[in-house]
C-alpha cells in the first residue's frame, strides 16, 4: 500500500470522489449540549461557594465534560472538512489527512482485510492493508458520505472478482 496527498489523486481525471457531510443538527445539539453543561459548571459557585469544598468536583466534571463534547464535534467537522474515499479503475483511495492518503490496489482485496467477516461490521470498518490499519467509515451519526451505497457496492464487486480469481 502507499500514501499520496489528495491533490495529486484530485489531479488525475478518471477518480471518483466522495466527500463526506455532516449532520448540522447533530453537532448543534452536541455543541448546545457541551455549553449548557459549562452554564451548569458556572452556577454552581454562586449557590454553593464551594462550602464544603465537595462542591468544587461538581463544576469540574461539567466543565471536564462540556470540553470533551465540545472536542468531539470540533473532531467530526474537521474530519468532513479533511476527509476524503475516492476511487479509480486501479486503487481506492482512503484519507482525513490532505498529506497522507492510502492508496489500495483493489486486487489486494478481500473479505478478511476488509474487516466484513468481522461480526457486527458494517458502517465503520477498520481495515488490515498489508499490515497497516485503515479506516473506513461510510457512515456516523453526525459524518457520512452521501453516496455510501455507491462506495460499498463498488469495494464488495472487486471483493468478488477477486474472490473468484483464486
Amino acid at each position: 500500500m502507499q500514501f499520496k496527498s489528495q491533490e495529486e489523486i484530485l489531479a488525475k481525471g478518471n477518480v471518483q470522489v466522495f466527500h463526506y457531510s455532516t449532520n448540522t443538527l447533530g453537532l448543534k445539539v452536541m455543541e448546545f449540549g457541551a455549553l449548557f453543561l459549562l452554564v451548569m459548571a458556572c452556577i454552581v459557585y454562586p449557590f454553593t461557594h464551594f462550602d464544603p469544598k465537595a462542591w468544587m468536583i461538581a463544576p469540574i466534571v461539567l466543565a471536564a465534560a462540556s470540553l470533551f463534547i465540545f472536542g468531539k464535534a470540533q473532531k467530526w467537522r474537521r474530519f468532513a472538512r479533511t476527509a476524503i474515499v475516492a476511487y479509480d479503475d486501479e486503487f481506492l483511495y482512503i484519507g482525513d489527512n490532505p498529506k497522507k492518503t492510502a492508496c489500495i490496489p483493489w486486487n489486494v482485496l478481500d473479505v478478511h482485510n476488509t474487516g466484513l467477516d468481522k461480526e457486527g461490521a458494517g458502517a465503520d470498518l477498520m481495515m488490515h492493508i498489508d499490515g497497516e490499519p485503515v479506516r473506513l467509515i461510510l457512515f456516523t451519526n453526525v459524518v457520512c458520505i452521501p453516496e455510501f451505497e455507491t462506495v460499498l457496492r463498488t469495494m464488495l464487486e472487486h471483493i468478488k472478482e477477486n474472490q473468484n480469481k483464486k
